[in-house]
């Protein structure tokens, strides 16, 4: 069997709206925000960190205060550590609840009724996630879809190389060697032309078989 095998390509990762999704790590800029750094991602969030937050334009809220991005920023952090805590207590207190008493016609029955009740491991693990959900004081959330849309620039998007084409097809037959027929080769002291003259000329008077 012989292969055939096409040149793959680098293509880019897109999001489920067919979006370039940037890659971590790579330096972003924002004419309002100056420069910031990709530092996390999830399947739908960019998580953003300014290089310069005092250089940032300043946030005019609703009634009609104007306050610093920082200012502004530091006031989102604080409410999600706030959701954050929250959302832990809120599993601890799960975790260690007592199982739901439940009447029953032989009597009353303990019956668990919660997945998280003891469930340690799977509690902590959830912890953790929700901590590390937390942005800090320089960060924001920009959506991964209509982050180009607002003005966001990136410098490096998340590429994938696809897998190789490999077609097989059939080996050609082998060719077979023609047997080679044997031919005799005539004598080189009395060559078939020689032989064919004198049988013209003396006919029966030649002896073919004497000796030269």
């Amino acid at each position: 069997m012989t292969t055939t095998q096409t040149t793959p390509e680098t293509l880019p990762v897109l999001s489920a709206r067919g979006v370039r999704i940037p890659l971590v790590g790579t330096i972003c800029c924002h004419p309002a925000l100056g420069f910031a750094t990709v530092v996390s991602r999830t399947q739908r969030t960019l998580r953003i960190q300014l290089d310069d937050i005092e250089g940032a334009d300043d946030v005019t809220l609703r009634n009609g205060d104007v306050i610093t991005r920082a200012a502004w920023l530091s006031r989102v952090s604080d409410a999600d550590l706030s959701r954050a805590c929250v959302e832990i207590a809120g599993l601890e207190a799960r975790l260690n609840a007592d199982p739901v008493q439940v009447e029953t016609g032989a009597g009353r029955a303990l019956v668990d009724g919660d997945v998280f009740v003891g469930a340690k491991a799977f509690v902590k693990s959830l912890a953790a996630s929700i901590e590390a959900s937390v942005r800090e004081a320089d960060e924001m959330l920009v959506s991964i879809d209509h982050a180009e849309r607002c003005g966001w620039e990136f410098d490096e998007f998340a590429t994938f190389t696809p897998k190789r084409n490999i077609k097989k097809t059939k080996a050609p037959k082998p060719v077979v060697a023609q047997p080679v027929e044997v031919v005799e080769l005539e004598d080189d002291t009395r060559p078939d032309w020689i032989v064919a003259e004198m049988n013209a000329c003396f006919g029966d008077t030649w002896v073919p078989n004497a000796q030269a």
